[in-house]
């Protein structure tokens, strides 16, 4: 079973299958809430996500259009969060402990939001950010519920 920290390891969680595909998004938001290029996430079904430790640990920002970012409060590290209300849960995938196996990243999305440096791209290039949170689901490969 996959596991995942935050930096200072007071929050811990795991899922109950490996993920088989990310995506990259270079929106600004997602830039600076990482600090690098772009965002590498994934999403998973609720049902098979746990939190291990720290749930009273994580605070959550959020913008009035909706962008939301949970993170430890004693470091300051992005942690998962549920999707908009649905029965998924956001995983960012450098929070994973090391894999044995491999990852597809399925797309990278705003790239019209991207940084001039930034130059790494998949097969699928989309400008924009995917057509609807249950499309990049779709993409992911996750069972519909």
């Amino acid at each position: 079973m996959p596991t995942g920290q935050c930096l200072c390891a007071s929050v811990r969680f795991s899922l109950e299958a490996a993920p088989l595909f990310f995506y990259r998004c270079h929106c600004s938001l997602c830039r600076r809430q990482t600090g690098t290029g772009y965002n590498c996430a994934t999403i998973v079904t609720a049902a098979h996500f746990h939190w291990l430790a720290g749930q009273a640990d994580i605070s959550t920002w959020q913008k009035p259009s909706g962008y939301r970012n949970d993170f430890c409060k004693q470091c300051g590290t992005t942690v998962p969060n549920l999707l908009r209300g649905l029965p998924y849960v956001w995983v960012p995938l450098g929070l994973l402990d090391p894999q044995t196996h491999s990852m597809t990243c399925i797309g990278d999305y705003c790239l019209n939001d991207a940084m001039d440096w930034d130059t790494l791209r998949s097969h699928t290039c989309l400008e924009g950010a995917p057509a609807s949170v249950e499309s990049l689901i779709a993409a992911l490969g996750v069972s519909p519920l």
